[in-house]
């Protein structure tokens, strides 16, 4: 009796995974837009970034920065210290941001190349009684660095053609040459360019090519070369996207002339896969295998990392980014032919998540 039982209930399980439905794939039709909103800017590249944990966007302004939520009278404007453009923010925490200088280095009169004297500064959002932000005056955090970024409890930045860790009692340590360093967030990865892909090259020089390496540390041992290769963005499954220079630029015209495709590595060991042709600037969703980016003509584009799909959002757009969510994604947009400032749009999506 014990084994007829044993056996019929082997003869169920049988059944119930026989009929177990794979997962669903996402695909296009998943994008549904319920409507958008947006802001205009007061500067030519707001560098606009999502708040970690809400619908809250941090963006430059002329001489401060400018916090942004949705609807009527909820833009927040502030002018920091000195009247310095705060650059290249990034958010810490749901209450807390860094910002840097404008430039990597400076030109001093005498030729030489110096880096920038302004460093990193962290400023802090209190909430008053009224419930409105209320930042504290910047602190000071190094006396270099260029781009901050999160790498965990620690924050990545870049000074001349060197990569510096700062960890959060103040400490730096030097992690050794690069630039453009982008870590993982919530990991042990950490990606760089070999030279100096997007400004003046002042480190390396008599190079064939204007293009330049992608190295991507998985973790400590574990690297990956891509080369041509650029935006680099890590996944929420702990992959990398980046954008694969095709050609050099041709002179007088953005980097992204000679042409560009994005790719998509799962792991150290994975062979590169073509996401999406005549495409850069990725966004990789929050929570989905897919991405935003910006097609050859300037459109604002979803594509899956298997490159099975390809959606337009919108005709043009800039600098993508998805919310925490992945519900909604903002991009820059020009503003009636204006040189010096971006409309900032904002497109709501139904839930897209199909991941259980």
């Amino acid at each position: 009796m014990r084994t007829s039982t044993f056996c019929a209930a082997l003869i169920v399980l049988g059944l119930v995974s026989g009929c177990a439905q794979p997962p669903r794939v996402i695909t296009a039709d998943d994008f549904q837009l319920l409507r958008s909103y947006g802001w205009d800017t007061t500067v030519a590249e707001p560098q606009a970034t999502w708040n970690p944990d809400t619908y809250q966007v941090l963006a430059r302004s002329s001489g401060g920065f400018v916090l942004l939520d949705e609807g009527s009278g909820k833009q927040q404007y502030f002018a920091s210290r000195g009247k310095h453009e705060t650059s290249f923010p990034v958010w810490v925490s749901a209450r807390q941001f860094v910002f840097g200088p404008k430039d990597n280095v400076i030109t001093t009169i005498d030729g030489r190349v110096v880096p920038t004297s302004e460093g990193l500064s962290v400023v802090t959002l209190q909430e008053t009684f009224t419930g409105k932000d209320a930042p504290t005056p910047p602190k000071s955090l190094t006396t270099y660095g260029y781009r901050p970024k999160v790498w965990g409890r620690n924050i990545v930045a870049a000074s001349e053609d060197r990569i510096y860790v700062v960890d959060p009692f103040g400490t730096i340590a030097e992690f050794g040459p690069g630039f453009l360093p982008e870590p993982q967030r919530k990991g042990e990865g950490i990606a760089w360019q070999d030279r100096p892909v997007f400004e003046t090259d002042h480190w390396i020089g008599n190079a064939a090519t204007k293009r330049g390496n992608l190295i991507i540390r998985w973790r400590s041992g574990v690297t990956t070369t891509m080369p041509n290769s650029v935006e680099a963005r890590w996944t929420s499954s702990g992959g990398v996207l980046c954008t694969v220079m095709r050609g050099e630029p041709v002179p007088g015209q953005p980097w992204w002339s000679g042409g560009t495709d994005i790719y998509f590595l799962a792991h150290a060991k994975a062979i590169p896969m073509l996401v999406a042709v005549d495409a850069r600037s990725a966004a990789p969703h929050p929570k989905e295998p897919v991405c935003a980016a910006i097609g050859k003509s300037g459109a604002l584009i979803i594509c899956g990392y298997d490159g099975s799909f390809r959606h337009q959002v919108a005709p043009m757009g800039e600098a993508p980014a998805w919310s925490y969510d992945g519900r909604r994604l903002m991009a820059e947009e020009s503003t009636d032919g204006r040189a010096d400032a971006r409309y900032l749009h904002v497109y709501v999506f139904k839930s897209v998540s199909v991941t259980p």
